[in-house]
């Protein structure tokens, strides 16, 4: 091909826009014509000079552009959303637009840009969005824009507007990227460490079960319940997430979500303990539900606060994976709380009001008269006769202590 002088690349007049014909010489055309997309030339067009025109391709390499020099960097886009495109009234158009947002000086420098094009003809009154020297859009102008929140439509499909929205929003920026961490897992070690843990949850997970059943007889079935709802909503939570964010769960998220099931099934112990030390104290069945829930509540926040702000923290600080274990170890603490107060705690008010644990069953594992001293008022307290000496002295210790002090002077004064 035939060498083209810098010369003949110069406009005789000086342009007064970036889409002034006088760009156009000789030799540009002349080198438009003798471009190939697929040549390494076409691969340098990233390191161009921005005061000069561009001759360039689209990414897939089928479509050639001379473009005018750079009117507005990348960096005055504040913001890209690909969405359902809206009529003037609000009605959905089911076709899929990117929203850009631009500051404030991109607003009024893409507005004179707008009034410009506006009234060129085809293909002039297009401009392009380059990213690595390749145009990645081209729309056309078709209206003047002075508020800085043009919008792009076309052919988009839901995946192809997020992909021009987040190189919109993220390819301006001045990135860099630096290795804090690399995992190389092979596909076979990946499938035997992801069912070696979820077979640790499981071993986990009956192991719960079974100490629920067995300490706290069909009471245990609350628990199993519980956790039923809770595992429920997380896979809900993260298949969300999924869906909306595209958040994949890791090795390391598996063993923050085994890690919840202690922590979840420690909130209901600490319920069942509270409402069984008021039912020692001589409290019925639906009192004791309530009052051992006041005090429960306070320690379960306290406790899932705590593992919270752990969790917040080492997501905060850490890197790769075990920012995976504190995300997830954080979400089932929020679900914990979630299923406390609005599943477990309603669930074991209807049950108390049932026949079974409101006559204290031996197998409701709420019976009074196999958790010890049961205080009945008036400076009596009663003792279930199976009991052991060590909790009977416990327990009556705790009865002489809620005495008020009439029952205190009575009993002074009949000798006790």
């Amino acid at each position: 091909s035939a060498t083209i002088a810098p010369e003949d690349l110069e406009p005789a007049t000086q342009p007064t826009d970036a889409s002034d014909p006088a760009w156009m010489t000789e030799g540009l055309m002349a080198q438009f014509a003798e471009f190939n997309c697929d040549s390494a030339a076409a691969g340098e067009t990233g390191s161009a000079p921005a005061d000069k025109p561009l001759i360039t391709c689209d990414p897939t390499n089928t479509a050639k552009y001379i473009l005018g020099p750079v009117e507005l960097g990348g960096d005055v886009i504040t913001n890209a959303v690909a969405q359902l495109g809206t009529t003037s009234t609000g009605a959905t158009t089911n076709e899929w637009v990117i929203q850009i947002t631009m500051n404030q000086d991109g607003a009024k420098t893409f507005g004179k840009i707008s009034t410009r094009l506006m009234t060129k003809a085809e293909p002039q009154n297009q401009f392009a969005f380059v990213l690595d020297g390749k145009v990645i859009s081209a729309p056309r102008m078709q209206a003047v824009i002075l508020d800085g929140k043009p919008s792009i439509s076309g052919a988009f499909t839901k995946e192809s507007a997020q992909t021009l929205a987040d190189q919109l929003k993220f390819g301006a920026l001045p990135m860099s990227f630096e290795v804090q961490s690399q995992d190389t897992v092979s596909a076979s070690l990946g499938k035997n460490q992801l069912e070696a843990g979820l077979l640790a949850g499981l071993i986990g997970l009956i192991f719960v079960l079974i100490y629920s059943l067995f300490q706290y007889r069909v009471l245990g079935l609350l628990t199993v319940a519980s956790l039923v709802v809770a595992a429920i909503v997380t896979y809900l939570l993260l298949t969300l997430m999924s869906w909306q964010q595209g958040y994949r769960l890791s090795l390391a998220g598996v063993a923050g979500v085994i890690v919840a099931i202690g922590i979840t099934a420690d909130s209901f112990i600490v319920y069942f303990e509270r409402i069984r030390d008021e039912l020692r104290d001589g409290r019925g069945i639906e009192s004791a539900v309530e009052a051992g829930w006041k005090r429960a509540i306070r320690t379960v926040l306290a406790s899932d606060g705590i593992n919270f702000l752990a969790a917040a923290i080492l997501f905060l600080l850490a890197v790769g994976n075990v920012r995976g274990f504190a995300f997830t170890l954080g979400l089932t603490t929020i679900v914990d709380v979630l299923v406390v107060a609005l599943f477990t705690h309603p669930m074991l008010t209807l049950l108390a009001r049932t026949k079974f644990y409101s006559e204290g069953h031996r197998f409701s594992g709420l019976d009074p008269r196999q958790l010890g001293a049961v205080y009945r008022g008036r400076i009596r307290f009663e003792v279930a006769p199976s009991v052991s000496a060590g909790k009977k002295q416990s327990s009556s210790k705790e009865a002489q202590r809620r005495q008020t002090i009439a029952e205190r002077k009575a009993a002074a004064a009949n000798g006790g």
